[in-house]
């Protein structure tokens, strides 16, 4: 008898702890800085999805661990402005990264990271 009690606490806490850091759990957003046109590739464990826009915007993931890939590339090929990635936990930036070099612009910016809970 008390065995099983004992098991059903046990059960009933490790719930609770699961329940709780899912709560406590920030969304992951993804950040993309450009004036112009650009398209991409956005990599989760999840999957793989194609992202295009126009201007800056962002791609809300929801709370997520795990692998991150970004790249997006300017669809205005040779352009002098800088397009700009960023990952974003809660309200805190992650890991950005840019077309800027010491050389000039590139056409794409790739952010990779693994986001640990």
């Amino acid at each position: 008898m008390w065995k099983k009690l004992e098991l059903g606490l046990l059960v009933v806490f490790v719930c609770m702890v699961v329940a709780v850091s899912g709560c406590m759990s920030s969304s992951v957003k993804v950040a993309i800085d450009y004036p112009g046109s650009w398209n991409g590739t956005l990599k989760t464990d999840a999957g793989t999805r194609s992202i295009e826009g126009t201007g800056n915007q962002t791609i809300d993931l929801g709370t997520m661990t795990g692998s991150l890939y970004v790249k997006v590339e300017k669809k205005d090929k040779g352009s002098n402005n800088t397009i700009r990635v960023s990952a974003i936990r809660g309200d805190e930036t992650v890991n950005t990264m840019n077309s800027s070099t010491q050389y000039g612009e590139l056409d794409d910016a790739i952010l990779s990271i693994y986001l640990t809970p």
